[in-house]
């Protein structure tokens, strides 16, 4: 979502300049008005435009900047059939999953589908090598296994509360009740 944010900046920056210079040229008025209104135009179309990106897949020929990551997990599964198979994944170091859309694939689809199943049922995440990555399947087979669930976090050793067992306590306060005693007699 941040780079989204930075490509739209990168582009109002792009158009405000582009505007304010024919704007500040010696054309006609008429000329002037119609830069204003496109330019206010590119403006909306392209945050309109950028914001219904967001809620589509991403298609797996598009990929740029990931395009070489080595394993990514895989987080769901989901095909039309006939049409495309959509892997929602988490990429090593970004907090937020991505969408790609992928072609249809029955074989792959089913993969992904058991791989996903596997991992569910032994409580492990679920890691595929690099999705977008183009070869033969004779040279590079997609490699989809379960990685080991996580080691929990180290316990802290216990503090000693309220609780803790004092046995010299009991005489201090035995040896108290007998004084008030004595004191009373």
């Amino acid at each position: 979502m941040n780079s989204i944010n930075w490509f739209f900046f990168i582009i109002v920056i792009l158009t405000a300049i582009l505007t304010s210079l024919i704007f500040k040229s010696r054309n006609k008025t008429q000329t002037k008005f119609f830069t204003l209104i496109l330019g206010i135009s590119i403006f909306l179309i392209s945050y309109v435009s950028l914001l219904e990106i967001l809620s589509r897949p991403k298609p797996k020929n598009l990929e740029i900047l990931n395009k070489y990551v080595e394993e990514v997990t895989l987080l769901h599964v989901s095909w039309v059939e006939g049409e495309a198979i959509h892997i929602l994944i988490r990429l090593d170091g970004v907090k937020e999953p991505r969408l790609y859309s992928f072609p249809w694939d029955p074989i792959q689809a089913q993969e992904f589908d058991e791989a996903l199943e596997k991992g569910r049922e032994n409580n492990e995440e679920v890691r595929i090598s690099n999705p977008f990555f183009v070869s033969n399947l004779e040279e590079r087979k997609t490699l989809i296994y379960s990685s080991p669930a996580k080691p929990l976090p180290a316990k802290k050793p216990p503090e000693v509360g309220i609780t803790a067992y004092d046995p010299d306590a009991e005489k201090k306060s035995y040896e108290m009740i007998e004084k008030e005693r004595n004191k009373e007699k």
